[in-house]
């Protein structure tokens, strides 16, 4: 808790510069104040505000110049560079800074392009408050945009706002150090397509949330994905693992090989997204899982709610999988709740056999929409250990192949499974008893 009150004062003093720095430019008129300079990327005519002359004819140039709360501006055209950020507070604008990525962004000739060539990120963020905005970013290994602390001090909100980021490894990276976190990352209203880019640590994800095992582990913390578009990732659209208070929203993903993987996350939400035809171009081969959202390994504390996933293709046969697919452990609290899942060839919801939802954990599956799945709808699979004590309230399934509701596990809860099963419509259940034909709940 002590730490999330800290990021929440960290996000407060940089809004707080942040308006500072825009009454200077307002009041000044685009004077030099505070050490604050406007920088433009290659020549004076990018912006009426510039400041510094003459103008740095590269991105990195002007990084190198810059100190905290200057601004850098990048007219259109492609910058064939590998750029490291190690100041603070710096912003860097490209010429669609402030354009929503995913709306109408379709002339390159009025991008800023910066093509890594493969020689490493695009960007590598190193500073704390650094804001990424409007570019296209491509050609990058690991990533596009490489956010990890080099330095004795964590990693401290990084934004990165309406980018294209195409044809990379990764498209943004958030990676711990052996001793250091990301702390408070935003990527918001960014176009993720096609990083299928190898080789690279995870080719074929769009967006990567990473923290470092040991002991203890180091983990991503508080980091916000929202409003964004994903498309094209052979492997998959994000990936979480090592990471607490994630709050993942409002994304859309199409063409992806699959939706999020979790592994050792815990106090995170994943709510309101959207995402079809998985696995459609392909799923890269590294990539194991089985579904258009994993739940592997030791989560805890994670709710999954309010999601539309629609059709797949194999190896992406089911909807959601608590799976063993990238590895086993136990993991408690977690919370599938309104969810819409329809048209996998093989189950909409299946907690695997031997699987990670651990004994008596207090999770549940609870309203969900589960319909014309292949194999079946909802399916609990027998494990020597696991997936007991689940609760499963007020699910419509029906029009599945196979049954409609299904527990393989054994014990004295509902129809003698370890699973408690309340108030869930469908016409087929095995054992009998689990679901019944009814109307859909409000």
């Amino acid at each position: 808790m002590n730490g999330q009150i800290l990021l929440m004062n960290d996000r407060k003093r940089f809004l707080l510069w942040a308006a500072v720095a825009a009454v200077v430019v307002l009041v000044s008129g685009g004077e030099n104040v505070l050490a604050y300079n406007v920088i433009c990327v290659p020549n004076m005519g990018v912006n009426p505000s510039c400041t510094v002359a003459p103008s740095p004819h590269t991105i990195q140039e002007a990084v190198t110049y810059a100190s905290p709360f200057d601004i850098i501006y990048v007219g259109p055209g492609t910058y064939n560079e590998n750029v490291v950020i190690n100041t603070a507070s710096i912003s860097l604008f490209g010429a669609q800074a402030g354009n929503d990525a995913r709306v109408d962004r379709h002339d390159p000739s009025k991008e800023s392009i910066v093509n890594a060539g493969r020689a490493g990120p695009a960007f590598t963020v190193n500073a704390n408050f650094v804001v990424i905005d409007g570019f296209t970013v491509e050609g990058g290994i690991p990533a596009g945009i490489y956010v990890s602390p080099t330095g004795p001090a964590p990693v401290r909100r990084p934004q990165v706002l309406n980018n294209i980021l195409q044809n990379n490894s990764t498209g943004v990276y958030l990676a711990c150090s052996t001793t250091q976190s990301v702390e408070g990352a935003t990527a918001e209203r960014n176009l993720f397509r096609n990083n299928n880019l190898a080789p690279g640590i995870s080719p074929g994800v769009g967006m990567a949330s990473v923290g470092k095992p040991g002991l203890p582990p180091v983990l991503v913390q508080a980091a916000v994905i929202t409003e964004n578009e994903f498309t094209g990732n052979q492997a998959v659209a994000i990936s979480v693992a090592l990471t607490i208070g994630a709050t993942i929203t409002e994304n859309t993903s199409e063409n992806d090989g699959s939706l999020v993987v979790f592994r050792y996350t815990s106090d995170s939400q994943f709510t309101d997204n959207q995402g079809k035809n998985f696995g459609h171009t392909g799923v890269l081969a590294w990539y194991h899982g089985d579904a258009a959202i994993d739940i592997g390994p030791n989560n805890a504390d994670l709710e999954i709610s309010h999601n539309t996933l629609e059709k797949g293709e194999a190896p992406i046969s089911n909807g959601m999988a608590f799976t063993t697919a990238f590895g086993k452990g136990v993991s408690d609290l977690l919370n599938v709740v309104g969810n819409k899942i329809g048209r996998f060839p093989g189950y909409g919801i299946v907690a695997e056999e031997s699987s990670v939802v651990g004994t008596d954990n207090e999770s549940s599956i609870i309203d969900n929409q589960v319909y014309e799945n292949g194999r079946g709808g909802i399916f609990i699979e027998r494990a020597t250990s696991n997936n007991s004590g689940l609760l499963l309230f007020d699910n419509d399934a029906e029009g599945n192949g196979g049954y409609d509701c299904e527990d393989g596990t054994t014990g004295s809860f509902t129809s003698g499974t370890a699973n408690t099963w309340f108030n869930n419509i469908g016409n087929t259940s095995t054992p009998a008893g689990l679901c019944a034909p009814g109307k859909k709940h409000n």
